[in-house]
């Protein structure tokens, strides 16, 4: 092979090595949502049906997964990114919230170091069976995660 033949080609799987890589940003520096069911984000009126929860923006990943009210107020967390190292955030600023205004507060995450992976369940302070107890829905706000300053996933609890 031919050098100028051989340099187009190295640039080629370059190229592809560092689009597989990437993370596709929002333009508008809004989190995308998704679920198996349409999902709530942040200013939308309902809630996601599904127990999987996908944010992607920021640069960073996040699939958060809760159960139901019987798994209480732990909710397994993944963070997954290309272009940082996760392993100082702790998500002790997050909060769970419901539809009458009443929150939780995160407990340190205790999730093993992982670089540019890290996954762990989430838990929060407080009384769960009345936190849940008559909520329509419950979301978990996650701040500075990524290049955002705020992420918004919600579940469905109730009718």
């Amino acid at each position: 092979m031919n050098r100028p033949t051989r340099t187009v080609l190295i640039g080629l799987i370059v190229a592809a090595s560092l689009a597989a890589c990437s993370s596709v940003a929002s333009s508008s520096g809004i989190p995308a949502v998704s679920g198996s069911s349409e999902p709530a984000v942040s200013g939308s009126s309902e809630p996601a049906v599904s127990a999987t929860q996908t944010s992607e923006g920021g640069q960073v990943t996040v699939v958060a997964t809760w159960t139901g009210p019987a798994s209480g107020a732990a909710i397994d967390v993944t963070l997954d990114t290309h272009s940082a190292d996760l392993d100082a955030l702790d998500l002790a600023d997050a909060i769970l919230r419901n539809d009458r205004g009443e929150t939780l507060e995160a407990r340190p995450w205790t999730a093993p170091k992982g670089g540019h992976h890290r996954q762990g369940a989430l838990t929060f302070d407080g009384t769960a069976p009345g936190f849940f107890a008559g909520a329509r829905w419950m979301e978990l706000v996650l701040v500075g995660v990524g290049d955002l300053p705020e992420r918004t996933l919600r579940w469905q609890v109730g009718p």
